[in-house]
């Protein structure tokens, strides 16, 4: 078992099969987080607003669904619960989450035959089912999936918490020749990062080098390279000792590969693990709403700036004559 006090081990660096495996694994944990919020959102709208909600469905009796909000409520903080298990938990308990969103849909189905519905109730119970029948698949497709991943890797992947793996990979109409320098260009790394205000390399590039960021509040971390592959690769490990975000380990990986004759694909990997505690379990929960739109805003920034570098080495300096 791979003790959450290991610092020493690179998980942006692992196999593929690993890497993939815990892709799998995070896939699974966001779809059961997807469900607690649905389910939270649910069920304060009947417990808070229960007569209205009663009129809309056609039931009269409000305590029940005041009754029924509330447990909604109460599966949902199961159901995130769930989501931060040990992988050897989390196979099987999201199996019985599942099951319950499954069941959910069974009793709405039996309340359209038995006639318990207004028409806007039906019209609105079936919106809802329609929804937890298809988070309560994507799950079970989910788990399937990590499943046969980690049967294919050597790793027990049984942290805890457990380390989560994010990565966004993007094509781009740039070399890689053309990328590489701007991927190691600190400053602009910063500008182009919503969370941060500055980054600094403090000794020369290369495997083991340093550099500090500081994010728009103002506070700072530093970061070492684990892995330095020129023209393709470069991997850092976050001292969180001093790191402002609930996070026991933050590693990241930036790469470019060869697409083509003409282009690149462009990429970032991200390994994370909460720290112990409710508050590390909310932070990484909205720790994955936030990344997509700024490793996409990095990423286009990247690709923008070598583009525009590649155009001007193609026209040679301005010499001002008209």
């Amino acid at each position: 078992m791979t003790s959450s006090t290991d610092t020493t081990r690179s998980f942006v660096g692992a196999p593929p099969s690993e890497v993939g495996a815990r892709r799998a694994a995070t896939r699974l944990r966001n779809l059961l987080r997807s469900n607690a919020l649905f389910s939270t959102a649910t069920g304060l709208a009947a417990v808070v607003a229960a007569g209205p909600v009663a009129e809309v469905l056609g039931v009269d009796q409000v305590w029940v669904v005041r009754v029924l909000g509330g447990s909604l409520v109460a599966f949902a903080g199961v159901v995130f619960v769930v989501s931060g298990m040990r992988t050897s938990q989390l196979q099987p308990a999201s199996l019985f989450v599942s099951i319950g969103d499954l069941g959910w849909v069974a009793g709405t189905l039996a309340a359209f035959a038995l006639g318990w519905l207004s028409t806007s109730g039906v019209a609105v119970m079936g919106a809802t089912g329609v929804v937890v029948l298809g988070l309560g698949l994507a799950q079970l497709r989910a788990r399937a999936t990590m499943a046969r991943a980690i049967s294919g890797s050597d790793d027990d992947f049984d942290e805890a918490p457990p380390i989560e793996v994010v990565t966004f990979d993007r094509p781009a109409s740039v070399t890689p020749e053309q990328l590489w320098p701007v991927m190691i260009d600190h400053e602009l790394y910063a500008k182009l990062a919503l969370n941060l205000t500055a980054a600094k390399g403090l000794t020369p590039d290369g495997l083991g080098f340093q550099r500090s960021c500081t994010d728009t509040a103002g506070r700072s971390w530093s970061e070492t390279c684990t892995l330095w592959e020129p023209g393709r690769r470069f991997d850092v490990d976050v001292d969180t000792s001093d790191y402002p975000y609930p996070l026991a380990r933050m590693q990241g990986s930036w790469r470019v590969e060869p697409n083509g004759p003409d282009g690149s694909t462009v990429g970032m990997t991200f390994a994370f693990q909460p720290r112990p505690g409710l508050r590390g379990r909310f932070f990484v929960a909205v720790m994955h709403l936030a990344f997509p739109p700024i490793l996409k805003r990095i990423v286009r920034g990247w690709i923008r700036a070598a583009a525009a570098a590649a155009a001007a080495a193609r026209t040679g300096p301005d010499t001002g004559t008209r």
